[in-house]
């Protein structure tokens, strides 16, 4: 074998390896679409997200955008439900609320936090998955 054909052979190599380091993360899945788990449903498309659960509700404000590994953050709002009427003091605002997530192989872990509490409600959703709900009001 002639050097000429190992030099292009080791160059041949060398560019599989970068193109392997540079794919091997893979490309970020979409996280538009039905999200579902922990009695909570969660949709996303382009303008944000609506989130239902048995006794509360949120709004995503805005487009999500999620990074190349996987985490996201977004502002909007999420308000609890009771069941029966509503007193006439209690307060019916929803609360600003940020969301903050990862998403892994189709699995996300969803954190809510609205700016009234201390502690993020942390759930684990499954993509395409529809639950069903039981609602308080």
């Amino acid at each position: 074998m002639n050097w000429f054909k190992i030099g292009l052979c080791i160059a041949l190599l060398g560019v599989s390896a970068i193109a392997a380091q540079t794919t091997s993360a893979g490309p970020v899945a979409s996280i538009e679409g039905l999200w579902g788990g922990d009695r909570l449903q969660l949709v996303i498309d382009a303008k944000g997200g609506r989130v239902e659960m048995d006794c509360a509700s949120g709004k995503i404000i805005g487009p999500i955008t999620m990074a190349a590994n996987g985490n996201f953050h977004a502002h909007g709002t999420f308000e609890k439900h009771q069941p029966g009427p509503q007193r006439a003091e209690e307060s019916d605002a929803p609360a600003t609320t940020r969301y903050s997530g990862e998403v892994k192989d189709g699995v996300m872990k969803l954190s809510i936090l609205p700016e009234s509490t201390d502690k993020a409600q942390v759930f684990i959703l499954h993509k395409g998955v529809h639950v069903k709900l039981i609602r308080c009001r």
